[in-house]
């Protein structure tokens, strides 16, 4: 069509009458995110715990199973990288003492500023138990909207680890069901912390931890599916990572094949169902974020949204991190379980009321 004829049709249409016109669209499609960091959690034993929640997240959505080497396998390390999209050779951080500070984030922003600078009206959040993620999320300006720590209780005492995810959980729950906010994160410890007491000489303890999380991930997922189903305007997504690792014998920091593996779980609309990418890094997940809610990603991240295909190798290799079934050091599994029940921090069910989130 010629320039002439495309002006006669545009003349033409505008002598149409008003009724005539297009219907009213309905509104317009918002992108949600919630993502889940599990510390310390080996996607291998995930499997052997039967976890159902997890196991469906996998299901309905893509799955990859990865290394971090040579990234350091410490937590602080690791979550800054979540939660900035670059690697622990940019943002300097070593450990989760001295150079676990705000310092690193003032050239390497968090993904809560990057969306806070670029789309002021979004909603942020970051609900989760350990205080040094609360100091990431509170770190540069503006920070996140709100940021909770479940760690300690309002006297500034420490709570269990079991107790402080259920009270994360249930608040990323009743914010995902009252507010809808754009974006979510939560980390749940308690994984970690059997991880480093128990499973070496009960490896069952950490499974049993698994399960328990399993339980406060179906509700996470429960919450985001009667949402999505009541608010159809809202595309909801859900990321589930990990930061590192557990040698058997329990503990990380090396660059063993348990310590270094990795995954990430994406599920949501631009997600395939029950396919295995091997490219998605825990340094693309705020890459995706930032791609989900409508935010140009900074030129220096080194991850790469997973809408994308990840930063990674999707053919890579899964880590070779066998399910460990008996006893490292031969202590009783009973004096161990006895270890954990007598602690008068620690409720050991607290966090096991779940169930799968399709029942």
């Amino acid at each position: 069509m010629t320039r002439t004829h495309r002006i006669l049709a545009a003349a033409a249409l505008a002598t149409l009458p008003l009724a005539a016109a297009a219907p009213a669209s309905a509104a317009p499609v918002v992108n949600k995110v919630v993502v889940i960091g599990i510390d310390g959690t080996l996607y291998s034993e995930i499997q052997a715990a039967n976890a159902p929640n997890l196991g469906r997240l996998a299901a309905e959505g893509t799955l990859a199973r990865t290394s971090i080497a040579p990234h350091t396998t410490m937590s602080c390390v690791s979550w800054a990288t979540a939660l900035t999209g670059v690697w622990d050779t940019k943002h300097g951080i070593k450990d989760n003492d001295s150079t676990c500070n705000p310092t690193p984030f003032a050239q390497y922003p968090t993904v809560f500023t990057q969306l806070e600078r670029a789309r002021p009206s979004l909603s942020t959040m970051s609900l989760g138990t350990w205080d040094k993620i609360g100091m990431i999320a509170r770190t540069g300006s503006p920070a996140a909207d709100r940021v909770s720590v479940t760690q300690l209780d309002p006297s500034g005492a420490g709570v269990c680890e079991t107790t402080a995810d259920s009270n994360a959980a249930a608040q990323v729950v009743s914010a995902v069901t009252e507010d809808g906010p754009d974006l979510t994160f939560t980390h749940l410890d308690q994984v970690d912390i059997v991880g480093h007491t128990l499973r070496g000489i009960w490896p069952q303890a950490y499974r049993d931890a698994i399960g328990r999380v399993d339980g406060l991930v179906g509700k996470i997922t429960r919450a985001v599916d009667e949402r999505a189903a009541t608010h159809t305007d809202e595309r909801w997504t859900i990321l589930v990572t990990t930061d590192h690792g557990h040698k058997p014998s329990g503990g990380h920091g090396g660059q063993s094949a348990y310590e270094t593996a990795s995954f990430v779980i994406a599920r949501g609309p631009g997600f395939a169902s029950g396919a295995q990418n091997n490219g998605y890094t825990l340094a693309d997940v705020t890459p995706t974020v930032l791609d989900l809610l409508d935010v140009a990603a900074p030129g220096n991240l080194d991850g790469r949204s997973m809408l994308l295909g990840g930063s990674g190798d999707p053919a890579a290799t899964a880590p070779n991190t066998p399910a460990v079934d008996s006893g490292i050091t031969g202590s009783s599994s009973g004096s161990a379980q006895a270890l954990m029940v007598n602690n008068p921090l620690c409720i050991v069910g607290s966090g096991s009321a779940g169930g799968s989130y399709g029942d």
